[in-house]
Parts: structure tokens; sequence; C-alpha cells
């Protein structure tokens, strides 16, 4: 499925993003010409991956933002914004939150997902009938995940295709 390479490319990608790591020990390491070290105290951008690796090993917290509240926030604002209307959220919204619910204890996890599965399933309607009647523009582009886009580029092709299927032989008859 195009969506799942997608999101795989993006995620690696996200991963490659530099963040802040505040640094609880101090280490150094030469890891495939890779160099770094931190004193204790500091607060170091980096690699989101080399920062997960230090996190594992108690060497640094990584700085990131709560996705929960995010989660939380993005799916109020959506609520609001109306039943043909999108709020924006940040490209890698999903990729970063499934991230986060992975350090999530099971009941919490549980919630979280409960909370994802509400804000997926009220863009999901609301793509279906935005993608149902217009083609995609950069400001509502700008709005969606990257597998929302794909979502969305999906329905529309599709919509456009049944809808072809249906009139086709009508538009032939006009022109006779």
């Amino acid at each position: 499925m195009e969506i799942e390479k997608i999101e795989k490319v993006h995620s690696i990608g996200h991963r490659l993003e530099d963040t802040k790591v505040s640094v609880t020990k101090d280490f150094k390491f030469n890891v495939a010409g890779i160099k770094s070290e931190g004193k204790q105290g500091e607060v170091n951008n980096m690699p989101q991956w080399v920062g997960k690796i230090l996190s594992d090993n108690n060497l640094g917290t990584l700085d990131s933002p709560d996705m929960i509240t995010a989660l939380k926030q993005a799916l109020s604002k959506e609520k609001m914004v109306g039943e043909y209307q999108l709020s924006t959220l940040e490209p890698h919204f999903y990729i970063k939150l499934k991230t986060s619910m992975k350090e999530l204890s099971s009941n919490d996890f549980d919630k979280v997902e409960s909370i994802m599965l509400e804000l997926f399933r009220t863009r999901r309607g609301k793509l279906v009938k935005i993608a149902d009647t217009i083609k995609l523009t950069s400001e509502l582009y700008n709005k969606l995940t990257v597998e929302e886009n794909i979502f969305y580029k999906t329905i529309y092709e599709n919509s456009k295709e049944f809808e072809k299927q249906i009139t086709g032989d009508l538009n032939e008859q006009n022109s006779d």
C-alpha cells in the first residue's frame, strides 16, 4: 500500500531531524564517523535517532513535544472548525504520535488510542466529503498529514473515475 511506503520514508526522515537532548551523564562516542559528546547539564541538538539511543541508555532525555496534549488539542480544534473544514496538522503528526505512544503503559495507550481514533475518524469523514467535491488546493495540502494527502488523492481520483463510469454513456448520447 502506498501510504505504508510513504509513512516509512517520512518516519526515517523524522528520525534524522534534529532534536534537543538534555544530557544527564557525560558521554563521548564515535560511531561510523559520527562523533558526539556531551557534558552533564548541557542541552545539545542532535538527530532524533541519536537522542533516542542516549535516552534509552540513561545518558540524556529527549526534549520532545508532548504529543498527547497535541492530540487532545487537535481533536478539540477539529470539532470546532465545522463539518466541511479541516484544522491544520503538521505533516508528521501521526508519525510522532505513534512514536510517543510506544512509550506508554497499556492502560494509557488504550486511552490515547481512543482519542487518536476519534480524531482519525472525524478527519477521514471530512476528507471523504471534501475530496468528493474539490481538487486538492495548496491551502488544503498544508493542513494535511503525509498519510492524509495520499488518502485524499486516492478518494479524489476514485470519485472522478466513478463519476466518469456513471456519466460516460450520457455524454456520448448528448454528442449525437
